[in-house]
């Protein structure tokens, strides 16, 4: 029955061709000349994605990164200190991710518009027409390598915070044109990176379809023994998003049946092989959440004429119906995560910085390995458990040297000595996992920053030095043996005076030595005591 519902509507489709090639003909092609964009696309008329990942020549397997592009997106000034929200749709090629992305972007971009107006927002009307990511009819690949939307969308989340979400197309994996690397670095690093992964499937999930998470299943086991108890889960959110199904008396289209449809397959039984087992239930032990959405097809119009141009009229309806509660469902702003890595929530800028790595453990000739996944990961963890440490040892440092006046070489050596000890446990707190000699590099190099900004503080300190006898109390008025000196001083020229008015030699410059010895000693006393007082706060404190 559902297969007789999908030949009517696409014989309809057909039947209508005729008529709509004629007036094509005869008026010119109507949806270039006469079509209205919607209102959302007069907000991002210069807007397009930029290709971050591509083969590094047409001859090359290698992939390279395009840093200035990642740069132009992710730290403008006004989303790179934001929270990051990274949506992205991998699977087979030509089979819709393209097209998928440009109902997100015209939703996205729809509530941003709501939200700012404070209005209720109709993102997918009949009249809309949809732009943004290229697709196109056919048999040949249209996208290749990655692309990423030319910025991000901010998007205020239920608690008042606006996030930067980001969208993010693949190339088509498993076609006669890309390598099983190119297909298995594309698909990780898609998946390394993304907040929600939509793992694009057509008709059902296949053995091989689980059997394409295999490097995600070794590194979940991987990280697992490595880390002990201080595991998490390293990935967010799998959805796999089943297009063109074709059974929806046994398993309705959407989120419901979805759901049915994947625990009858992530069901373990005693009959299974291990292997089936062990993929299941490593799959669960990956990802933090783990969906499933059922979509008809969506219309003859669509899949197979060239002259469609985005026109949501043109899409079946119900297609269209299924997507209208699908895409609301994972973009809504109470759905949306930021993405973390580690356990820590990333911003713009740094997803940066977590590219970069993971584009440089997949730069080789070789398949991406779970090893090398980890090894990746433990790099990015010791650069976070770096700069955290770093962070400390400079506030503490800062605020013991904030004071005007010049602290004695000893007393600082011992708060550099006690503030490094500390951001060094700090950075053994870390998780560990991955290669040993990882944590020895970036445990040597944060020594050595260490010791770096410490030469700073001493210079610093070293200027504050104010010359004159006075001054040099100050600096020094540490110093109990400079006290002694000074009292003994001015008792003994003190003395002196009186011996040399009684004999009858005074002058005013043997009364003037005394008198100095004596001001210089006040200041001592004061500059202990004051000391002292400020020992005292610091130890309260």
């Amino acid at each position: 029955m559902a297969g007789a519902a999908v030949d009517d509507e696409d014989n309809a489709d057909r039947r209508s061709t005729a008529v709509e090639s004629q007036s094509a003909t005869s008026e010119g092609t109507e949806t270039e000349s006469s079509s209205v964009a919607p209102a959302s696309m007069a907000t991002r008329p210069n807007i397009r994605p930029l290709q971050v990942l591509a083969l590094a020549s047409s001859s090359s397997t290698r992939f390279v990164l395009n840093e200035e592009a990642l740069k132009r997106i992710l730290c403008d000034s006004k989303v790179a200190n934001r929270k990051v929200v990274v949506i992205s749709v991998a699977g087979a090629f030509r089979k819709g991710k393209s097209f998928l992305l440009n109902f997100f972007l015209e939703y996205l971009y729809s509530l941003s518009e709501a939200q700012e107006e404070n209005c209720e927002h109709d993102w997918l009307s009949d009249e809309k027409q949809l732009r943004g990511f290229h697709w196109k009819a056919g048999a040949h690949r249209d996208t290749s390598g990655m692309w990423m939307w030319g910025e991000p969308i901010l998007i205020r989340r239920d608690d008042g915070e606006k996030v930067a979400v980001v969208l993010v197309d693949t190339q088509g994996t498993f076609d006669n044109a890309s390598t099983y690397r190119q297909c298995t670095t594309i698909f990780a690093l898609s998946t390394m990176i993304s907040s929600v992964q939509i793992y694009n499937i057509v008709d059902t999930i296949q053995e091989d379809s689980l059997q394409n998470l295999s490097l995600f299943v070794e590194y979940g086991r991987l990280a697992t023994k490595e880390s002990g108890d201080s595991y998490r889960k390293p990935f967010q959110t799998l959805v796999f998003l089943i297009r063109d199904f074709k059974s929806p008396d046994d398993y309705p289209y959407g989120k419901e049946g979805g759901t049915a449809l994947l625990n009858d397959v992530l069901k373990v039984t005693k009959d299974q092989e291990p292997e089936l087992r062990d993929v299941r239930e490593q799959i669960k032990n990956c990802f933090d959440k783990i969906l499933c959405y059922l979509l008809p097809h969506p219309g003859f119009k669509v899949s197979e004429r060239i002259s469609f141009k985005g026109h949501v009229r043109d899409i079946r309806p119900a297609f269209k119906n299924e997507l209208e509660k699908l895409v609301p469902d994972l973009l809504n702003p109470t759905a949306l995560e930021p993405k973390e890595i580690n356990g820590k929530i990333i911003t713009c800028k740094k997803l940066l910085e977590y590219f970069r790595e993971y584009a440089r453990t997949f730069d080789g000739n070789t398949l991406p390995e779970p090893r090398s996944i980890l090894n990746a990961n433990a790099q990015l963890i010791c650069m976070e458990a770096m700069i955290e440490a770093k962070a400390f040892y400079c506030r503490g440092m800062e605020k013991a040297c904030s004071g005007r006046r010049m602290m004695s070489e000893k007393r600082l050596e011992k708060i550099h000595l006690k503030q490094a000890e500390i951001a060094l446990q700090i950075y053994e707190q870390s998780p560990k996992i991955g290669a040993g000699d990882i944590r020895d590099s970036n445990l040597a190099k944060l020594q050595t920053e260490i010791d770096s900004e410490y030469e700073m503080y001493r210079r610093a300190n070293y200027e504050k030095r104010i010359k004159g006898v006075a001054s040099a109390c100050l600096a020094c008025g540490d110093s109990p043996l400079l006290g002694i000196g000074l009292g003994a001083a001015t008792v003994a020229s003190t003395a002196g005076a009186a011996i040399a008015i009684n004999v009858g030699v005074a002058t005013a410059g043997i009364v003037a030595i005394p008198c100095a010895l004596v001001v210089l000693f006040s200041v001592w006393i004061l500059v202990c005591v004051q000391q002292c007082y400020e020992t005292k706060c610091n130890r309260d404190e």
